[in-house]
């Protein structure tokens, strides 16, 4: 069965809260009520809404305020926001499209516009629950090839939060820190269709082992291309195994060509898989496998300022 969507109104004006209340009530939605900021900003992170209607001026914390924090955080950011003010002027609409709200209404408002913005933006919010359904099913079917393989278990989870530490110390976009993330989990996932006795093999692969093994980034691509809320991991995915001399695969890219995310992710992979335990050998010592990283960017595989920058953030002091 389909859920009632919730709804929450936040206006310390409780006439006008009430006739709202009512008023979206009769329409068949769940309904929670709040007259301040600072209880308004709680509810919205314990509750998750499917939409919040925000009056813009409340004692605590204006609207504006909240609508920046709902869609400043990845948990919330979808949830669509009507901004309601008494004011009329242009730059009070502004303020509020510049705060993230996605539909702006005055007061007094008329019911069957505010019913029809309402019902618009629910229709968005679940279709963008039906985007996060089908993502979940990506990353569990991730997580599965992963658990396969006692050696890999935990791989990709450490190459995220290893990923999002770079991301974050050099001041990337959260919306790249968002891809960094989804990069990590998933950048594996066309090994679903290398087989394990090749995954797993305790010796050195063949030339034609490999060749499968290197088939993984582009089936990994084609796997997470239809759905548009993993599109910015998408080159992560694909050219994680990239070299900054070309010698890499699947399109044997060079330098900057190779997007700054897939550089990162490229050095936090193989510095996970040095210091990890694996079929074919022990795991290395912190200090061996970034030996082993800096010959090779020495070489002309890595990024080395992004090997400088990573030694910096996670190099423990013996």
């Amino acid at each position: 069965m389909n859920k009632k969507p919730t709804i929450l109104i936040a206006d310390d004006d409780l006439n006008a809260l009430r006739v709202l209340e009512k008023l979206i009530l009769d329409q068949g939605y769940n309904v929670v009520t709040e007259s301040n900021g600072q209880s308004t900003r709680e509810k919205i992170i314990t509750l998750k809404p499917d939409l919040v209607i925000l009056d813009n001026y409340m004692p605590g914390v204006s609207g504006n305020e909240i609508c920046r924090e709902i869609k400043s955080k990845p948990e919330t950011r979808l949830i669509p926001v009507i901004t309601l003010t008494g004011y009329t002027e242009t730059p009070e609409k502004v303020e509020a499209i510049e705060s993230g709200s996605d539909d702006f209404v005055n007061k007094p408002f008329k019911a069957i516009e505010l019913l029809t913005r309402i019902r618009s933006l629910l229709k968005v919010k679940a279709l963008n629950d039906e985007l996060d359904s089908a993502e979940g099913v990506i990353f569990a079917l991730a997580r599965a090839i992963e658990a396969k393989d006692s050696y890999t278990q935990g791989h990709t989870e450490r190459v995220s939060q290893f990923a999002l530490l770079v991301g974050h110390h050099l001041g990337l976009s959260l919306d790249d820190q968002n891809a960094l993330y989804k990069g990590g989990i998933l950048h594996d996932i066309g090994k679903i269709a290398v087989p394990d006795a090749i995954l797993n093999k305790p010796g050195r692969l063949t030339e034609e082992e490999f060749n499968i093994i290197r088939t993984h980034p582009d089936r990994g691509e084609k796997i997470c291309k239809p759905l548009n809320s993993i599109r910015s991991a998408l080159e992560i995915i694909r050219h994680h195994h990239e070299r900054m001399d070309g010698s890499g695969y699947p399109d044997r890219f060079s330098g900057e060509k190779i997007g700054l995310l897939a550089r990162i992710m490229a050095v936090v992979d193989i510095y996970d898989a040095l210091t990890s335990n694996r079929a074919y050998r022990p795991a290395l010592p912190q200090e061996k496998a970034f030996s082993i990283l800096d010959m090779e960017a020495d070489k002309g595989w890595w990024d080395k300022n992004i090997l400088s920058e990573f030694k910096k953030l996670v190099t423990v002091a013996v």
